[in-house]
C-alpha cells in the first residue's frame, strides 16, 4: 500500500448542508464513461467503522486545492465553491464537520484536485492499478509470453484503468488522518480514496463536481480493487451550498521520510 503526502502549509474547511437534487437536459447521455476510485486503508483505517448519516464521524478538512496541476487555458472552479461542493458530498457519507463546541473531530480531511498528464505522477498507481491484479499483465519486463493470449479476460476495472491511463485524467484524492496525531511528526494515516476520469473534451470545472457526486459512495470504503461509477448519472443532478466557514490552520508536519 503507497500514500503520497502534500501536507503543505493548509486551509481548512468546515461545513456541512444538504444537497438539492434536480433535473438538467443533456443533449448526449452515456458519453462520459466511468469514474475510477481506488482507496487505500491502513490497518489502523480497516479498524474503523464506516459511518452513515445516523452515525457520523466528526472532521477537520483543509483544501489543499488544485495541488495536482493544471492546463493552461482550461475552465477551472472557484475554489471556495468547490470545497463546500466537497464537503456537501462527504455529508451524504456521515461525514460532518466538527463546529465549534460541538462534537470532537475524530479525523482531519486532506482534500486535493487537479489535471495529471499521461506517464507522470505515476499514473496507473493513482488509479489504482495494480499488476499482480491484471491477468495480462507483463511476467518479465520487455518481454512478450503467454500474457498477450490472456489479455482478453481482463476484468472491467483493468481494461478502464490502463485505457484511461494513456491520456490526460482529472483527479481528486481524499486523504484521512487520525485528528489528535495530525500534526505531530508522525501522523496516522487511516486511508486515501484517488478519483479520475479523463480530461479530453471536458473542463475542469464541470468534471470535478461530477467526479464527487459519483464517486461519494466509495470515498473512504476500503475495496479489493478499484471501482467504476457511472459519471454520466452523476451528471443529471444540481447541488446548492450554504456558507464557507474556515475553522482552523494546520501546520505542515515535520516530515520523517518518503511515504507512498
Amino acid at each position: 500500500m503507497r500514500f503520497r503526502r502534500d501536507v503543505v502549509l493548509l486551509l481548512v474547511l468546515g461545513l456541512v448542508l444538504p444537497g438539492v437534487r434536480g433535473s438538467e437536459f443533456l443533449l448526449f447521455k452515456n458519453v462520459w464513461g466511468n469514474v475510477i476510485v481506488a482507496t487505500d486503508t491502513t490497518i489502523a483505517g480497516k479498524e474503523l467503522i464506516p459511518p452513515t448519516p445516523d452515525k457520523p464521524a466528526y472532521y477537520k478538512g483543509i483544501s489543499l486545492g488544485r495541488k495536482l496541476g493544471s492546463i493552461p487555458g482550461d475552465h477551472e472552479p472557484n475554489e471556495k465553491e468547490l470545497n463546500r461542493f466537497v464537503a456537501n458530498v462527504l455529508a451524504k457519507q456521515g461525514y460532518l464537520s466538527a463546529e465549534p463546541g460541538g462534537e470532537e473531530p475524530s479525523l482531519l480531511l486532506v482534500v486535493q484536485w487537479g489535471f495529471m498528464e499521461p506517464r507522470s505522477g505515476d499514473l496507473l498507481w493513482f488509479l489504482g492499478y495494480d499488476p499482480e491484479k491484471d491477468i495480462g499483465a507483463p511476467v518479465m519486463a520487455g518481454m512478450i509470453g503467454a500474457e498477450v493470449f490472456r489479455t482478453g479476460f481482463r476484468s472491467q476495472a483493468i481494461d478502464t484503468i490502463l485505457s484511461d491511463a494513456k491520456a490526460p485524467i482529472y483527479g481528486i484524492i481524499v486523504t484521512a488522518f487520525e485528528f489528535k496525531t495530525a500534526k505531530t511528526p508522525t501522523p496516522v494515516i487511516y486511508w486515501q480514496t484517488r478519483i479520475g476520469l479523463p480530461a479530453n473534451g471536458k473542463s475542469m470545472a464541470t468534471a470535478l463536481p461530477t467526479m464527487l457526486v459519483a464517486a461519494g459512495p466509495a470515498i473512504g470504503r476500503a475495496t479489493d480493487s478499484p471501482v467504476l461509477l457511472d459519471a454520466d448519472n452523476a451528471r443529471q443532478g444540481t447541488v446548492t451550498f450554504g456558507e464557507l466557514k474556515f475553522s482552523d490552520v494546520v501546520p505542515e508536519p515535520a516530515r520523517s521520510g518518503t511515504s507512498r
